[in-house]
C-alpha cells in the first residue's frame, strides 16, 4: 500500500496530527468567555479544543469543515480517539 493509511485520498488537505510531547497543555483567556478554557500550545500559537473524534475519517471531516472556513487547525491522539483544535490568534495565556 502507498501513502499514509491513515489519510482519506478524498481530503484535500492533509490535517497535521501532532505527537505527545511537541505540543504543551494550557489554558487560554478567549475574547468574550469570561473564564479560561483548555487549549494546546504549539509552534507559538494557541489553540482551543473543538471535540473529541473516535473515529479517524470523522476528525478529518470535522477539520476540513474548519479548514473550508479559513481556520488552522490540528488533531493530537488521545487514548479514546483524536481531539480536533482550531487555532486562537486573540488567545492569551491564563
Amino acid at each position: 500500500m502507498l501513502g499514509n493509511p491513515n489519510i482519506a485520498p478524498s481530503f484535500p488537505h492533509q490535517v497535521l496530527t501532532l505527537e505527545k510531547g511537541t505540543f504543551k497543555n494550557c489554558h487560554i483567556y478567549l475574547p468574550g468567555l469570561p473564564k479560561p478554557v483548555g487549549a494546546i500550545a504549539y509552534s507559538g500559537q494557541f489553540y482551543s479544543c473543538v471535540r473529541l473524534y473516535t473515529d479517524h475519517a470523522a476528525a478529518q471531516r470535522g477539520a476540513q469543515r474548519l479548514l473550508e472556513r479559513g481556520n488552522r487547525v490540528v488533531l493530537t491522539r488521545v487514548p479514546k480517539g483524536l481531539v480536533l483544535w482550531v487555532s486562537e490568534p486573540d488567545a492569551r495565556l491564563a
